[in-house]
């Protein structure tokens, strides 16, 4: 299983150009995209994993008392901005805990983000996806199998970047 992944990873460099992964900071992740649920912050509906598919998705989770993820909030939702909805889905993800969802939600608000806003619907999300620090970002194909993760912060609006992200969205 470890080998088809990695060889989807090197197909996706390869069909993507090195440039898309460097810029990305992809890296391999093993294993099938767990079925996920989350809940909205604010209104908005219910969000299971399946009624992604069919669109690439940009899977990030992120905390309002983590540094790196408050400062990318802005370029994230410029990313969302610009792609194609139909073929691509950023989806946030706070993982705080102790703040009420209306603080999150108005903290997301007042970084620009205006786009639906989601809390994980059970704790098993936050183990399955966060074991690796914060911010975290999954890439998830269109078919429902991990793309790669990156790990840490990211200009999300530099133009190399939009650029990758944007070539995967067209596959």
């Amino acid at each position: 299983m470890r080998a088809a992944h990695l060889s989807l990873f090197l197909c996706l460099v390869l069909l993507a150009g090195p440039a898309a992964a460097a810029d990305l900071g992809l890296q391999p992740v093993v294993g099938e995209v767990p079925a996920f649920v989350l809940e909205p912050l604010g209104e908005g509906e219910t969000l299971r994993s399946e009624s992604l598919a069919g669109r690439v998705v940009l899977l990030h989770f992120w905390a309002t008392w983590c540094a790196p993820c408050r400062q990318e909030l802005p370029a994230l939702e410029r990313l969302a901005a610009s792609l194609d909805p139909q073929r691509f889905a950023v989806v946030l993800v706070s993982i705080d805990e102790e703040v009420p969802p209306t603080e999150v939600e108005q903290f997301a608000r007042g970084a620009g983000v205006r786009g639906p806003l989601y809390r994980p619907g059970a704790k098993d999300v936050v183990d399955q996806f966060c074991g690796w620090g914060l911010p975290v970002s999954y890439l998830i194909d269109s078919k429902g199998g991990f793309i790669g993760r990156v790990m840490g912060a990211r200009d999300w609006s530099d133009a190399n970047v939009l650029a990758a992200v944007a070539q995967l969205g067209s596959r």
